[in-house]
Parts: structure tokens; C-alpha cells; sequence
């Protein structure tokens, strides 16, 4: 999978509240930061000494970088990052410092890249990958932050890649991975996340090519064929 950003926005968070060490002039103050070239780095509000409204950080080209909006010190509303040519790359909704609700990433192109939703800052429900042609890259399902239940994955062309079914974020029952023909190429047992049971390889051609036995993701026993059928190992 696509790494999944969570707690997108919170390296922001961190440098920002730098500010509040420094001594706070007035009720309300927008505090900033500077590259040695001179553009700024980073810009704040303190409303008697806390983060308050939007908080900005910049590319040195002065580009935006990140923005997001704070209440009483923690995120809160949609965050946003973008690239340095200005295209958006990420978006997230937080809820008193925890992300809440749809997220997002993007290709620098503008193409989606990957979506899901957070509830609590874990993952929940679907959750998409796509290649930047737009075409699907993989599906599954969150619960409580780990994956559950039955996920695919795709070639560029639409063609099945691989399946593989989750629980509580590790992998169990059949797995299955494909050529991009879409002949079976292998196809494995899997139990709490370890391997256990047979693994079988295929050739394109659909032959056997490999038989193991594996307890616990140890390997236990294995045969190797050729193409013809006939036992080599």
C-alpha cells in the first residue's frame, strides 16, 4: 500500500508551537520565521499565548507549503500541502487536533493518488489508491485504523494483481497474486499474519512450478518442477 499519512499536519503543529517559548506582546500577534535569503519560512497567530487561526509554512521560493487552521493550540478544519510548483498534493480535516473525516493526496499533475477516511485519527471504511491515469490501483477496508477484510490490487492496465483478505490489520486465508496476462503466478495460506499451509508458484502457462509447506513461516517442505511437469528439486 501507499504509505498512509497519518498525522499529516502534525510536523507543522510542532515547529509552530516553537512560537509560544518566545514572549507574547499584545492579546493577538502573527509571529514569523525567515530563510536566510528572506522569504518566510513561517507565519502564526497567538491569541494569549496560543495557536490561533490559520498557520502557514512556505517553500524557500515562497511558494506555500503547508497551511492549516488552529484552535487553542490544536488542529483544527482543513489542512492542506502542496508542491513546491503550487499544485495541491495533500488534504485533511481535523477535529480538535485528531483528523477527522475525508483525506486526501494528488499527483502534482492533479490526479487523485489515494483517499480514505479518518474517524478519531485512525483509518475507517474504504480506502482507494489510483495510478496517476486515473485508473484504480488498489481497494480495501479500514477498521479502527487496520486493514479488514478482503483487499485487491491492480496492474496500470486493470488487469488483478493480487488478492488477499485482512483482519485486524494482518493477513489471513487465501492469498493469490497474478501475471499481468492474468494467468495465477502464485497463491499462498496465511494465518495471523504468518504464513502457514501450502504455497504454490505457477508458470504463465499454468504448470506448477514450485510446491512448498510452510508452518508459521517456516519453511517446512518443497518441490520444484519444470515446465514439462517433471520434478527437478
Amino acid at each position: 500500500m501507499t504509505n498512509i499519512k497519518k498525522g499529516l499536519f502534525k510536523k507543522i503543529l510542532i515547529i509552530l508551537c516553537l512560537f509560544i517559548f518566545a514572549p507574547s506582546v499584545g492579546f493577538s500577534e502573527v509571529r514569523k520565521t525567515y530563510y536566510e535569503n528572506g522569504s518566510v519560512k513561517e507565519e502564526v497567530t497567538l491569541k494569549k499565548d496560543k495557536l490561533e487561526g490559520l498557520g502557514k509554512r512556505y517553500y524557500e521560493n515562497g511558494s506555500l507549503k503547508e497551511e492549516v487552521t488552529l484552535k487553542k493550540g490544536k488542529l483544527e478544519g482543513l489542512g492542506k500541502r502542496y508542491y513546491e510548483s503550487g499544485a495541491l498534493r495533500e488534504e485533511a480535516t481535523y477535529k480538535k487536533g485528531k483528523l477527522e473525516g475525508l483525506y486526501r493526496e494528488y499527483y502534482e499533475s492533479g490526479a487523485l493518488k489515494v483517499e480514505g477516511t479518518y474517524k478519531k485519527d485512525k483509518l475507517k471504511g474504504p480506502y482507494k489508491e489510483y495510478y496517476e491515469n486515473k485508473k484504480l490501483k488498489a481497494e480495501s477496508t479500514f477498521k479502527n485504523g487496520k486493514q479488514e477484510g478482503p483487499c485487491k490490487r491492480y496492474f496500470e492496465s486493470g488487469v488483478v494483481l493480487a488478492e488477499e483478505t485482512y483482519k485486524k490489520g494482518k493477513l489471513k486465508g487465501l492469498f493469490k497474486i497474478y501475471y499481468k496476462s492474468g494467468a495465477l503466478l502464485g497463491e499462498a495460506y496465511f494465518k495471523n499474519g504468518e504464513m502457514d499451509g501450502q504455497n504454490r508458484e505457477y508458470y504463465e502457462s499454468g504448470k506448477l512450478r514450485t510446491d512448498r509447506i510452510f508452518e508459521k513461516n517456516k519453511l517446512i517442505n518443497v518441490k520444484e518442477y519444470n515446465e514439462q511437469g517433471e520434478l527437478i528439486k
